[in-house]
Formats: structure tokens, C-alpha cells, sequence
């Protein structure tokens, strides 16, 4: 398994390569009791893009885990320590999780 700096850098670069947008990432790292260290979130511009961009991060990473795959409006993959979210943009904006814990570093990727 790679470390996970690198990961985090080799997801980050797949999404934006592939043209993600507003590409975020969550930082639980200082959080006490957390089950993950990061959120990796972004939008598809269409269904299609959304699987685009789960397609390419899968060709290039191991995720333990991904569902949403079928109707790919939000596609999650789970790397254990980072959680990666792939939304379109309208499901993204009703579900607003970057505001699941107001304490959290959130660092816009550009």
C-alpha cells in the first residue's frame, strides 16, 4: 500500500488532470476518535464525467471500497485513512458535506 501522502497527492492530481471541479480536500488529521484522516471531494460535470473521474483514480490506485457506481451521481471510495467523494455538482450542493464538522481544516486544491 502506498503511503499516504502519495496517495493523497496521486488522487488530487487524477481529479484535476481529468478536469474535476472544486476539487476539496478535508483534513480530520487533529481530530480525537477519527475514523479517517481525509476527505478528497469533487464535482462531474454529468454522470458520465463522475464515472470518468472514478474510472481514472481506480486505473491508477487500489480502493478498498467504491459504491455508487451504478447511478454515478456521487461515487465514494474508500482507501481506509482517506475517503474519496465524487459528486455531481447538484447533489454535492443538497448534501454540503464539507460542512460535516465545523472544526475541520478544508483546503481548496488548485
Amino acid at each position: 500500500m502506498p503511503n499516504q501522502k502519495f496517495l493523497l497527492k496521486s488522487i488530487l492530481e487524477i481529479i484535476e488532470k481529468n478536469n474535476g471541479e472544486e476539487i476539496t480536500l478535508l483534513n480530520f488529521y487533529k481530530k480525537k476518535n477519527r475514523i479517517y484522516d481525509y476527505f478528497i471531494i469533487c464535482n462531474g460535470r454529468s454522470n458520465q464525467h463522475v464515472f470518468s473521474l472514478y474510472e481514472k483514480i481506480k486505473e491508477n490506485t487500489s480502493p478498498n471500497h467504491a459504491e455508487g457506481i451504478i447511478k454515478s451521481k456521487w461515487i465514494l471510495m474508500d482507501y481506509l485513512n482517506i475517503i474519496v467523494h465524487i459528486f455531481l455538482k447538484q447533489i454535492r450542493n443538497y448534501y454540503q458535506i464539507e460542512t460535516i464538522d465545523k472544526g475541520l481544516q478544508i483546503l481548496a486544491y488548485e
